[in-house]
């Protein structure tokens, strides 16, 4: 009797949650729309930035920037629903057009066999804060080596990172279980981004001791992050979702310094006879706008539509904008190249004979439904139920000496539910008919997922325009896989998850085995041989939603993320990476938003001889203000 309630809970419930985004989704945009007949604000045309994104960086650039100066922020979306703020049913919102841009990739060459079309999903935010309403609230900032790397690339040692590391500290408000180091943490004074430790993190001690019995050690991953095994810790306070919207937006919505077009989209940078920006055509609530920019136009729409909105206003590669039809500005061979992204593959299926994994139809109950709206604890607290992570140097980064992992581990601990396919189907694109074989046996079985990611891929794929439309979706081309030494690394991260699985005894305490089931597909191999990984991953491997690196710096953009070929536009965004950092990519694209806003200042502080304000490090600029103050 209880099952069925359970069954009946679910679908209302969960089932449901699609339904109420969009209608609460219809509500804000019908808000906005009215609001906008009542207060067409005419007069608010002439700025002196527009900030083209409300996503991670957006939001914090457009925050910093409007402490002094006036500032449009043009956003796509509109409010956050209240349901993204739940962690526990983050894969419920995606691929919804309300919030949810949607894209997807062309069909792939070497991977995604056993997705529909051969089709990579690419969620992007559609809402105020952007991605960071979608993702799955890690937070990571990669390894030291990522940004000496930048560092080397661009021939400046800002993006060093001890360089860095204060930007990714000015906004942290940090609750998690490493407060004690104050190197890498300590609570800023302009902080309102908080990260916590998870209340519920199913396996975590059993995947971490796994990795010890093989002789890793327990790590800090956001402390001169190393190869070993440790905790998942996220932008969550008090059990709730706490991105960029709720960081840096929210607490200005009666800053008269900003003004927020939401339900807006960018068509064109306006560019004059001089190579200068100097504004922004775009569309609200379907009416044509134009803005202008006295100072400088700063482009944060992501690693997609960035370069999508430079090649619109005539940036980028010449052929490509010909053949289009679209007038070339500046020639810039390299706008929507370099893309990167970190792919992944999930160990499955693994089951346990213990009942502690997260199992829908059993834990979603209304006491935990309780639990969370009054406490802020219980299994909603967490994503995808995520237990522990590992970084992980291949054999091929060894040999080179260093250690910089290029491998993530990641312990999901979810059970085998009877929706498990659909879900997979719907959030991954997976091809049911493929995936229903190998998880079909395992309906009702606890278990856990061990998903293997390449974080430092050498693959490298591409962003083209279809047409020269400004509502027509980029064409992405991610070209996964086609590297061999991908695959390698992909391989032993593999193999390194059945050997956790099968020789240690942390796991094997939880009755863990990685079952051999169906797959046609990969049939003509030896199960577990270097040629079964090898089909399975070009089957299963999917996007992490990590995309980066097409404005990339030292080729579009210059070090100071200035678009070269013309004055007064900026790019800042995960889009200008040299290369992909080594782990999750929101907490970087939130540094790069800081970082931008503070050359952004120094710049024009050095313009008008006026002292920049809430700086971190001393600059020549901030130099001379500080002495001349005192003489």
């Amino acid at each position: 009797m209880w099952y069925y309630l359970r069954i009946v809970f679910l679908v209302i419930f969960i089932g449901g949650i699609p339904t109420w985004i969009r209608v609460l989704s219809f509500w804000n945009r019908s808000c906005d729309y009215f609001q906008t007949l009542i207060d067409p604000d005419p007069s608010s045309d002439v700025y002196d930035f527009i900030v083209v994104g409300a996503g991670s960086a957006g939001s914090a650039i457009a925050n910093r920037l409007s402490k002094n100066n006036k500032v449009l922020l043009i956003e796509g979306g509109g409010n956050p629903v209240a349901l993204h703020r739940i962690p526990g049913i983050a894969y419920e919102i995606l691929n919804n057009p309300d919030v949810d841009w949607m894209y997807e990739t062309i069909p792939q060459k070497a991977a995604a066999f056993g997705l529909k079309e051969k089709k990579m999903r690419w969620p992007r935010g559609k809402s105020l804060g952007g991605s960071s309403n979608l993702n799955y609230m890690f937070y990571l900032r990669g390894n030291p080596l990522d940004y000496e790397n930048w560092a080397n690339i661009t021939d400046d040692a800002t993006w060093k990172y001890e360089n860095v590391l204060p930007f990714f500290k000015k906004s942290l408000v940090y609750n998690g279980r490493f407060a004690d180091n104050k190197k890498h943490y300590g609570q800023s004074e302009y902080g309102n981004l908080y990260v916590e430790a998870r209340e519920y993190s199913p396996f975590r001690e059993e995947f971490i001791n796994a990795g010890k019995e093989l002789g890793y050690t327990e790590i800090d991953a956001n402390a001169d992050q190393r190869t070993g095994f440790g905790d998942v810790e996220a932008s969550i306070r008090n059990g709730s979702r706490w991105g960029a919207y709720r960081a840096f937006l929210e607490p200005l919505m009666y800053r008269e310094n900003l003004k927020i077009a939401k339900y807006s989209q960018a068509t064109k940078i306006k560019i004059d006879k001089t190579n200068r920006a100097t504004g922004v055509f775009y569309t609200h609530h379907g009416q044509r706008k134009f803005a202008r920019a006295n100072k400088e136009v700063i482009i944060s729409a992501g690693a997609v539509d960035s370069p999508k909105l430079l090649l619109l206003s005539g940036i980028g590669p010449r052929k490509h904008l010909e053949s289009l039809g679209i007038r070339v500005k500046v020639a810039s061979e390299h706008v929507g190249k370099n893309l990167q992204d970190h792919s992944a593959v999930a160990l499955m299926p693994i089951t346990i004979d213990k009942p502690l994994s997260l199992m829908p139809l059993r834990d979603f109950t209304l006491d935990q439904v309780l639990k969370y709206w009054m406490n802020g604890t219980g299994v909603f607290t967490n994503p995808s139920a995520a237990g522990a992570q590992a970084f992980i140097s291949s054999s091929i980064v060894k040999k080179k000496g260093v250690d910089w992992p290029d491998l993530q581990l990641y312990m999901f601990g979810a059970g085998f539910s009877e929706t498990i396919v659909d879900d997979f189907g719907r959030v991954q694109g997976y091809n049911e008919s493929v995936l229903q074989p190998i998880l079909a046996p395992m309906f009702g079985k606890d278990g856990f997922f061990i998903l293997a990611t390449l974080v430092r891929p050498h693959g490298r794929g591409e962003i083209t325009l279809q047409d020269k439309n400004p509502f027509s979706p980029p064409v992405i081309d991610g070209k996964y896989l086609e590297h061999p030494q991908d695959v390698k690394v992909l391989i032993e991260g593999m193999k390194l998850a059945v050997k956790l699985v099968e020789e240690t005894k942390s796991l094997g305490a939880l009755g863990a085995q990685y079952q051999k089931t169906p797959f046609p597909q990969c049939d003509h191999v030896k199960w577990k041989s270097d040629e079964f990984w090898e089909c399975y991953i070009r089957h299963f491997a999917f996007s992490l939603y990590h995309p980066t690196s097409t404005c990339t710096m030292g080729k579009v953009v210059d070090s100071r993320l200035r678009v070269n070929g013309v004055r007064g536009l900026r790019v800042a965004d995960a889009s200008i990476m040299p290369v992909i950092v080594n782990a999750n990519t929101n907490a970087p694209a939130i540094m790069i938003g800081e970082k931008a806003a503070d050359f952004v200042r120094d710049y024009w502080a050095s313009q008008y001889e006026i002292c920049p304000s809430e700086s971190i490090l001393m600059s020549d600029v901030e130099t001379k203000c500080y002495y001349s103050q005192l003489t």
